[in-house]
Parts: structure tokens; C-alpha cells; sequence
């Protein structure tokens, strides 16, 4: 899926640009389209093509709602990046808990992504009439060396946040020696962790984009490097939730900062290119702590991800200097 969204992403930058507003429920509509196929599918192979669809629909929805988040925050000087990436961090959390629980009760993988599907059609057309009155300004040149130092840490906070996602319940099961039922609390957590971050966020004053940064990889740096030395799996889950709260602020700062730098005209490009790379971040991450885990151990995975958040961490002056220079 994530795969299949990188090349919709470019596009939808522009698509952005051109139509606004308008692109959200177009992209609200192919993805509720495309969230039926999966069930559909009677083969390995129709699941792939199925869920390469997905990503690319998904792809184009991202870029389109943060584009129009970037978009209303210039026009009517709000903040809503947070609050919209806390409602994401939110929605894994529901649909993942929603689905497991639907599954136990007899549901059929085919009815509960259609009923997903009406309740994201239904959100096509709250999101259907005009946000924002078009954008006038001239189309600002897109800077293109600060984009990519954006998207470059970008790809460090997705590398940490994937192999987070991905390796914590195996951490927990085989490093840690614990059951199921506690493996499974270590993605939730921090799921949940970073949903409860990026809430409390949007609702108090917003600092630097530097101490931002500095704060999210300092944070997830502890949290990594009290999980991967403990020896007790209630301690490790403190440093995942400790880990999330951090990297909450990570993606929702980063891409405010690309909206601004793109501009009138420009913010869907802009953000389409710091979303590829750190894409390509998140594509890796769990690659990366699987070779590292391979030839080591896991709790080597889990400093390697360690090492990787104080590279972030040490990126927040790195941010400062092209904010600055650019106005961004």
C-alpha cells in the first residue's frame, strides 16, 4: 500500500494546487471506492491489486487533506494540523480495535469495509461544498533544498514510528518473554500515546518548530533506550508510551513547515515531496530494525531505533537555520 501511494502523491501535490478544496471529497469518494475492494478479493493476487488501490487512493487523500489543513491555517490564521493528525492517530486506534471486534462477533471482512466505506462517503459530502475561497496569490517558487532537509527528517520520524509500530509486540513477546495480551498493549499504546500527544498539542500555545523537533526526538530517544535496557515489560510500555508522546509532534510540525514554504499555490506540491520522502522513511523503518535485530538481537533493533531518534533530536537546529533563511 505504501508502495502504491508514493507515485499518487506527486501527482495529487499538483492536483492540490489546482483544484483546492474541491480535491478532498473527490479523494473521500475513490477511497471509499476503493476500501470495498480488499473483501472482494478471492486470490492472493486480487488482494494485491486490491490493496495497491487502496494505497494509491489513500496517497492522494493525504496530501489533499493536508494541503486544505495547510491552506485554512494561512488564510484564517488557525491551527488545526495537530488536532487533524491526532483524529488520524485516533482513527488507527478505532479501526483497528473496531475491526478486531467486529471479526470476533461473526462480522464478514467484506461488510465491515463497506461499512467503513458509507461512513467515509458520508464524510465526502460534509467536505463537499467550498472551504476556502480560491487563492490568488502568484504561484511561489518551491524551495527546493529546504524541502528536502524537511523531508529527510521527515523520513528519520517515520523510520522510528514504523519500527515502532511494527516491532514493539514482538519486542515484548520474545525479548521480553510476555503473553499476547501484553504484547498487544505495545503498538496500542503508543498509538494511543501519540493520538493523547498530538491532542494536547493542539491545544496549547505552539512553540518553536526547533523545540518542537528537539522535544519529539529526545523523547523518543528515552522512550527507546528505557524500553530496549529494561528487562520488564511494564517499564518497556512506559518508554513506548513515552516514545509516542514524543514523536506525536513530529509529522504534524513537519508538514505545517512544508505547507508554509510552498505557498500560494504551491502547498500541494510542497507537501506531496516532503510526504515521498518520508514515505520512504516509514517503508524502511521496519526493514531497517529487521536486518539490525537479525544481526544482533532485538533489543539491538530497539537501540538502533534509539540512535536514529537523537539523529532526529539533533536535526531541530538544522530546522531552525531553514525556517529562517526561507520565512517558512
Amino acid at each position: 500500500m505504501a508502495l502504491a501511494a508514493l507515485p499518487f502523491m506527486l501527482a495529487a501535490g499538483r492536483l492540490a494546487d489546482t483544484f483546492g478544496a474541491r480535491l478532498v471529497p473527490i479523494g473521500l469518494v475513490a477511497f471509499a471506492l476503493a476500501a470495498t475492494l480488499p473483501g472482494l478479493a478471492r486470490s492472493v493476487g486480487a488482494l494485491v491489486a486490491a490493496l495497491a488501490v487502496v494505497g494509491a487512493a489513500t496517497g492522494t487523500l493525504d496530501i489533499a487533506i493536508n494541503a486544505q489543513a495547510s491552506r485554512l491555517e494561512a488564510l484564517h490564521r488557525i491551527r488545526v494540523m495537530d488536532g487533524l493528525h491526532a483524529a488520524f492517530s485516533g482513527g488507527v486506534l478505532v479501526g483497528g480495535i473496531g475491526a478486531g471486534l467486529l471479526r470476533r462477533a461473526g462480522g464478514h471482512p467484506s461488510w465491515i469495509l463497506a461499512g467503513v466505506a458509507f461512513v467515509i462517503a458520508v464524510t465526502a459530502v460534509s467536505n463537499r461544498g467550498p472551504a476556502a475561497p480560491p487563492e490568488t496569490a502568484p504561484r511561489r517558487a518551491r524551495p527546493g533544498r529546504p524541502l528536502l532537509v524537511v523531508g529527510a527528517v521527515l523520513a528519520l520520524a517515520f523510520v522510528v514510528e514504523s519500527g515502532l509500530e511494527s516491532w514493539s509486540a514482538l519486542f515484548l513477546e520474545r525479548t521480553l518473554a510476555s503473553g499476547p495480551a501484553v504484547s498487544g498493549l505495545g503498538p496500542g499504546l503508543f498509538a494511543g500515546a501519540m493520538a493523547t500527544g498530538r491532542l494536547l498539542a493542539q491545544n496549547v500555545e505552539r512553540s518553536s518548530i526547533a523545540g518542537r523537533m528537539l522535544f519529539a526526538g529526545v523523547a523518543a530517544a528515552g522512550g527507546l533506550a528505557l524500553a530496549a535496557t529494561t528487562h520488564h515489560a511494564g517499564i518497556a510500555l512506559i518508554g513506548f508510551v513515552i516514545a509516542g508522546g514524543g514523536l506525536a509532534l513530529s509529522a504534524p510540525t513537519l508538514f505545517g513547515v512544508a505547507g508554509r514554504l510552498g505557498g500560494e499555490g504551491g502547498r500541494g506540491a510542497a507537501l506531496s515531496t516532503v510526504a515521498i520522502l518520508g514515505y520512504l522513511g516509514f517503508v524502511a523503518g521496519p526493514a531497517l530494525i529487521g536486518a539490525v535485530s537479525g544481526a544482533s538481537s532485538l533489543r539491538g533493533g530497539f537501540l538502533f531505533l534509539c540512535a536514529v531518534a537523537v539523529l532526529l533530536a539533533a536535526c531541530a537546529p538544522v530546522l531552525r537555520r531553514v525556517t529562517e533563511e526561507t520565512g517558512g
